[in-house]
């Protein structure tokens, strides 16, 4: 499998996932120009998206899923809740609004989904397994829930929050109610937070990290990784690869090694 975020930030999240000749897209919070060329440097074409999924309605992950899923004539999953939320709801027909089932598959990919913990009306997670192999999305979320914890262990890659230093956020500019809003167990994951949750879920099969969601008031990119690393450290000789998703490009394309 492959994966990598196109985008990643509260200005924007956009997750491109990849298994056999299936791709598929998480939310689309760019604009259509970003993703078709973050698709080219891929090698794909918009039309050869099997899907789009919207994780929840929040602005920052819907912004250009409209414009996107008309324009090439990309199916649009949500939760049947989250779809009554979406601006755009009443621009698809009834059996255009394609709802998550457990067991689904779109193409060759397996998708599973989670409850995600944010302040959101229904937002979910996702694990994608392809060929015995699975990848992981979880941002925007204030808690790693056993749930969670369950499907997402010892996946073989993942895409996980980071979004604040906790110092940052505490003595920074945002005002007290939204500093209480990021921090609580509706908001988003500190990177102490993230990193105490990949050492309960990293294991033997986990090959790569991408630290996602990162906060432009709150963190820095060398903190998330460092906070990471060290809450890893038990696991020094055995790491899967620790990187972070830049906020307004893509990530470098992360293949999966066959086992």
């Amino acid at each position: 499998m492959k994966f990598t975020t196109i985008v990643s930030g509260s200005s924007g999240n956009c997750i491109y996932i990849e298994g056999g000749a299936t791709a598929l897209l998480v939310d689309a919070g760019c604009s259509n120009r970003c993703l078709v060329q973050a698709l080219a440097g891929f090698g794909r074409r918009p039309e050869q998206i099997a899907a789009l999924l919207i994780t929840h309605e929040h602005r920052d992950h819907i912004s250009g899923a409209l414009r996107f899923a008309r324009r090439f004539g990309i199916p649009v999953y949500a939760s049947e809740l989250t779809w009554e939320k979406l601006p755009f709801r009443n621009d698809f027909f009834r059996e255009e609004q394609h709802i998550f089932e457990y067991g689904m598959k779109v193409g060759e990919i397996e998708v599973d989904f989670f409850r995600l913990a944010h302040d959101a009306v229904q937002p979910v997670g996702f694990v994608f397994s392809h060929q015995g192999q699975r990848v992981g999305v979880a941002t925007d979320t204030g808690v790693v829930t056993p749930s969670m914890a369950r499907l997402l262990a010892n996946a073989d890659g993942m895409i996980f929050e980071a979004n604040h230093d906790y110092d940052m956020l505490l003595h920074g500019p945002y005002p007290y109610p939204l500093k209480r809003r990021v921090a609580s167990e509706n908001g988003h994951l500190s990177n102490q937070q993230a990193g105490l949750a990949l050492r309960e879920l990293i294991g033997e099969r986990t090959q790569a990290v991408l630290l996602a969601h990162l906060s432009e008031t709150n963190n820095r990119p060398e903190l998330a990784l460092a906070a990471v690393q060290a809450c890893l450290e038990p696991f020094r000789h055995h790491l899967p690869a620790i990187t972070v998703a830049p906020r307004y490009t893509a990530h470098p394309l992360i293949e999966l090694q066959t086992r």
